[in-house]
């Protein structure tokens, strides 16, 4: 199946590390090496907002809170190697025109955004932020081997640690929350997948996922399963891209009266391997993404390999595309699954950036960023 880059974005002059795109809106946000969030539209690609001046070392990964109920606000949170994490706001009311440096005519349009709150508490390099489904959430993960799980008032400018869980015994590498439950995974150096939960008013491991024999790089959810079912994909050092599943949960209802530290019977996830996924990759592999739209799994690394999974029934999975040298000679450090936007604004122009209309939804792309500083987008052909 033909995989082909239809742009590339020269984001940046230094590497980017981490790629989000908007949820809802044609939006994406790219964490670099330079000390800046990029925000560019996804419907010309061009830049709409730099977001910088506050981090004093390199962004390592951003994340869009999710838009749930009356709340219309944009807000992302950016992790820092400086140890923090940070929270911006996109100021609507805020907005400027400059010309362009891509050299047509017309202008870009750029937005304005308002720092807003900074999450400090990690004792060492913050590597991933992530938020929760419905947004009242955030997790962060460092260097400093904890995860810490944040609560944000309505206003998303104050927060309050509700947890710090330090039972990884390495580098805590990613965190990513499922599409649908109150359910937290975090991957680390220690080579070990960790599930969190919380009970009774406590934040307690409630399962541990142990098969790879290297650093767990990157994690993933299976954004397709149906209500109580749970899938995940997870990448690693040793150059293999593994599916798990949860075959098990215990609620223990009947002591719910009986806080979750003082009982011999916590809850607790079981979770097995469904698949070690066909081996193409010479090297680490850093990300991994599945698909909510097609579910399919695509996967890069320090080789310069892109890969694309196709499941043919449960558990069994095929390579459908990949592509050598993605980022020419370069390592890569991203990827993700994005709608394919159709943009409704003239070439040589973004005076909004929201202005658009998603495709089909079978219609993507995957986004991938590397040590070259570009962004680049393929496209896979879709097979019903």
């Amino acid at each position: 199946m033909p995989i082909k880059q239809v742009h590339s974005i020269p984001a940046h002059v230094d590497r980017i590390w981490n790629l989000a795109p908007h949820p809802t809106l044609p939006l994406l946000a790219a964490a670099t090496s330079d000390k800046s969030a990029q925000i560019y539209s996804l419907n010309t690609y061009f830049p709409v907002a730099q977001l910088d001046g506050n981090h004093k070392r390199s962004i390592r990964s951003v994340s869009w809170k999710p838009k749930s109920g009356s709340n219309s606000e944009v807000v992302l949170a950016t992790a820092s190697f400086d140890g923090s994490v940070g929270i911006w706001i996109r100021d609507s009311e805020r907005y400027t025109q400059e010309v362009g440096s891509t050299g047509d005519s017309g202008s870009i349009g750029l937005e304005e955004w308002e720092f807003v709150a900074s999450l400090e508490g990690h004792e060492n390099e913050v590597k991933c932020v992530d938020w929760s489904c419905e947004g009242t959430h955030l997790a962060s993960c460092s260097r400093d081997k904890s995860v810490w799980i944040w609560e944000a008032d309505e206003d998303n400018e104050e927060f309050e640690c509700l947890a710090v869980l330090q039972d990884h015994t390495q580098d805590v590498k990613h965190v990513a929350w499922h599409p649908k439950e109150g359910l937290l995974a975090s991957a680390s150096y220690d080579d070990t997948i960790r599930l969190w939960r919380e009970d009774d008013d406590d934040w307690v491991c409630s399962g541990e996922i142990i098969g790879h024999r290297s650093t767990v790089w990157c994690i993933d959810f299976d954004k397709t399963t149906s209500e109580g079912e749970a899938r995940l994909v997870s990448c690693s050092a040793d150059e293999t891209v593994r599916v798990w599943s949860r075959e098990s949960m215990s609620s223990n209802t009947a002591h719910r009266d009986i806080p979750s530290t003082f009982r011999s019977d916590p809850i607790s996830e079981n979770w097995q391997q469904e698949a070690i996924l066909p081996q193409r990759h010479s090297g680490p592999i850093y990300a991994v993404s599945w698909s909510g739209r097609s579910g399919r799994i695509a996967s890069v690394g320090a080789d310069g390999l892109l890969v694309v999974y196709q499941e043919v029934k449960r558990g069994e999975w095929v390579v459908i595309a990949e592509e050598e040298d993605a980022h020419s000679v370069f390592e890569i450090n991203t990827a993700v699954w994005s709608r394919k936007w159709k943009s409704t604004a003239s070439h040589g122009q973004e005076g909004d950036a929201e202005k658009g209309e998603p495709k089909p939804e079978e219609e993507e792309i995957i986004i991938t960023g590397g040590d070259d500083g570009n962004i680049n987008i393929w496209e896979v052909t879709f097979q019903k």
